[in-house]
């Protein structure tokens, strides 16, 4: 089985908003995010909020996945992956799992499924999306990495294994950008605001 692991628990410094619930269309940027997951081929999908993220976790009830609140989020994205990883011992079986952002909004789920169909179990491979030579997310890691994580610290995450491991990773070439698009700042929302304006055009044509 292949979980998915959904990192929502950061503090949002640099937008200073609650960047997650914040609108795009007739959705907010964490309910595109749970989309895109539970229409993937992820097996078993984890939440990780804030204590006090009330509107994120009931977007996530409303999807039927696993919730998790993380009070150490302060620390940084490591605590977060903890969590969603301590979770994983609830599960019979695990092979892998991917990290995905809360604030990417414009995630396919045909992404996850790539990453899912280049995916060997036990060869402790690390599974990169990638475009036009750049690395995005979200990332799948074979369960073998789990110990790895647990000893990571502060506001890192699978980034610092990606390059001291750089054998075990391979590289998926994906066909757009959206991989490299997440929500840090105000201009990077306005970006997302008029791209799915874009979206929206090409499909009523």
């Amino acid at each position: 089985m292949i979980a998915g692991i959904i990192l929502a628990a950061g503090e949002g410094k640099r937008i200073n908003k609650h960047k997650l619930t914040l609108p795009l269309g007739s959705k907010t940027i964490i309910d595109r995010v749970l989309g895109a997951a539970t229409k993937s081929r992820l097996d078993k999908i984890i939440l990780v909020t804030k204590p006090d993220a009330h509107e994120v976790v009931e977007t996530g009830k409303k999807y039927g996945i696993a919730i998790v609140s993380n009070p150490d989020y302060k620390e940084g994205m490591s605590t977060s992956i903890k969590k969603g990883l301590l979770e994983l011992d609830k599960f019979k079986r695990i092979d892998g799992f991917c990290v995905l952002l809360g604030d990417q909004p414009f995630i396919n789920p045909s992404t996850i499924d790539r990453l899912i169909e280049a995916f060997h179990s036990g060869k402790k491979e690390i599974i990169v999306p990638s475009y036009q030579g750049k690395n995005g997310n979200p990332v799948l890691f074979d369960i073998a990495w789990k110990e790895d994580f647990m000893r990571i610290s502060g506001d890192t995450g699978g980034r610092v294994l990606i390059k001291r491991y750089p054998e075990k990773v391979r590289k998926i070439e994906m066909s757009d950008n959206t991989i490299l698009f997440d929500i840090d700042k105000e201009e990077d929302y306005i970006k997302a605001k008029a791209y799915l304006k874009i979206l929206e055009n090409r499909e009523v044509r």
